[in-house]
């Protein structure tokens, strides 16, 4: 294709000036030339007109421009304008020229055009170096909006492969509260069903002995009345002879025999409230923790229990996704139901803990970065450290302990009346209570630095009542 645009471009050449021929005339021996490069040509010779490649004589009278070749050029020179990039696609000629308003380039004809009245056209290569500058600014944005995403794409990355392992870890341990869950009702199954064949085959046994009982007596009485019956049928002499004996026979009467009473399988024991029993006995193996742990809100120094009831602060750092939700800095975290309404109760259990701080905090708390645990940054807490108990008011006061130091510190958030209270629950007597807690949810707030000793969640009590 490239060879034949090669011959076809040398065919419409001007001999004379090497471009594709403008007004094309033909001479008499068939070579082609421009009209003006051939008048210039003769113009310069006039006395000697000829072909400038084969020297044939030609005429002036003659030169007339050959419309079909003139079509095929200018078709040509379209056509090339279209393939040449390097090309004014309007005109044909190299682009050497700029426009600043349209921010096109443009060639030496362009400039004379209708469009182009007004604008600003310097040299190309002047304009190149000016539009790198300027290109080269703009992109410095741009570098850094690169950046901010490369970084976003990673962490975005970070976050598919951490919920890929949640999501794992979480089926597993569905998977392990389900199978101890069906472990209990196949072997409550198990013991109920024990519990029923022994009875069927105490009562089957009982019910057997019975029928040998009554079959036994069946079989005597058939035979006492079957003899006297044929002694009846003998002559008077043998009957009377043998009376003493047969009559003996019918002195023998036995009891009525008896219903079995209780002999059936107690069928409303086994099935009666059959379930509700069943779910009374599962209070062994199911336990109720008020407070449930986040762990999109941990620090990255945290480990949390499998049931997430237990926080143990350690020397290391997890490889966790920096999520909003997450402190960053200090050993914080948050539980994982907030609170917008009501009275809720929850203890923590911080014996031997040395460094820890519990109560709550409001949804809209800074979770970047270090705080101060003050009311006026969202937070109603206490805290130990360096052996002393201190409410995290502002300013803070110290917490008189009558027994010593607690081994579990009871939460009591009530929503209603804007409040948290602190107990010690060997005592009556709160630790400290903060008001005017006002925040659109509250949430649980755990802190702890010490690294032997866990802040736990313990459970509640659970108890079975029924409503009449």
């Amino acid at each position: 294709m490239a060879t034949r645009f090669a011959k076809l471009e040398e065919d419409l050449s001007c001999p004379v000036c090497a471009q594709i021929l403008r007004q094309p005339v033909v001479l008499f021996c068939r070579h082609r030339f421009c009209k003006p490069c051939l008048e210039d040509y003769w113009n310069g010779n006039p006395e000697d007109l000829c072909c400038p490649l084969c020297c044939l004589p030609a005429s002036r009278d003659h030169l007339v421009i050959n419309a079909m070749l003139e079509k095929t050029c200018a078709a040509y020179i379209q056509e090339h304008k279209k393939n040449d990039p390097m090309a004014c696609p309007e005109h044909g000629k190299p682009l050497t020229l700029f426009c600043v308003e349209e921010l096109l380039p443009a060639c030496v004809d362009c400039q004379f055009a209708t469009r182009h009245i007004g604008h600003r056209l310097y040299p190309l290569a002047e304009a190149a170096v000016d539009c790198k500058e300027e290109l080269k600014t703009a992109l410095k944005p741009l570098k850094e909006k690169l950046k901010l995403y490369t970084h976003a794409k990673q962490t975005a990355d970070k976050v598919a492969d951490h919920i890929k392992m949640q999501t794992d870890n979480a089926e597993k341990q569905i998977k392990e509260e389900f199978e101890e869950l069906y472990k209990f009702l196949r072997e409550e199954e198990e013991e109920r069903l024990r519990v029923l064949k022994e009875e069927e085959k105490l009562k089957t046994q009982n019910i057997n002995d019975r029928i040998t009982e009554i079959s036994n007596e069946l079989a005597c009485l058939a035979i006492n009345i079957r003899t006297a019956e044929q002694e009846m049928r003998s002559q008077d002499i043998p009957f009377l002879k043998n009376y003493k004996e047969t009559i003996k026979r019918t002195w023998r009467k036995p009891m009525d025999p008896e219903d079995l009473s209780g002999g059936l399988i107690d069928v409303a024991k086994h099935l009666g409230s059959l379930k509700f029993k069943v779910w009374e006995n599962m209070r062994n193996i199911v336990h109720y923790t008020p407070v449930t742990l986040d762990p999109n809100t941990a620090a990255s120094c945290f480990l949390l229990s499998k049931d997430l009831t237990t926080v143990q602060c350690l020397n290391k750092t997890f490889k966790l996704p920096n999520n909003p939700e997450r402190f960053d800095v200090s050993a914080e975290m948050l539980g994982f139901e907030g609170y917008t309404e009501g009275r809720h109760v929850w203890d923590v259990e911080v014996k031997d803990n040395t460094y820890w701080v519990v109560g709550v905090a409001s949804e809209s708390i800074n979770r970047k970065g270090k705080h101060v645990l003050t009311p006026a940054e969202g937070f109603w807490t206490i805290r130990f450290r360096n052996g002393e108990h201190k409410a995290c008011s502002a300013p803070w006061e110290s917490l008189t302990m009558s027994l010593g130091p607690p081994q579990v510190i009871r939460v009591v958030l009530d929503m209603n009346r804007a409040k948290v209270t602190f107990y010690d629950p060997r005592e009556r007597t709160p630790l400290y209570t903060f008001t005017n807690v006002v925040s659109t949810r509250i949430y649980p707030y755990f802190c702890s630095a010490c690294k032997e000793h866990p802040l736990k969640v313990l459970p509640v009590r659970l108890s079975l009542s029924i409503d009449h």
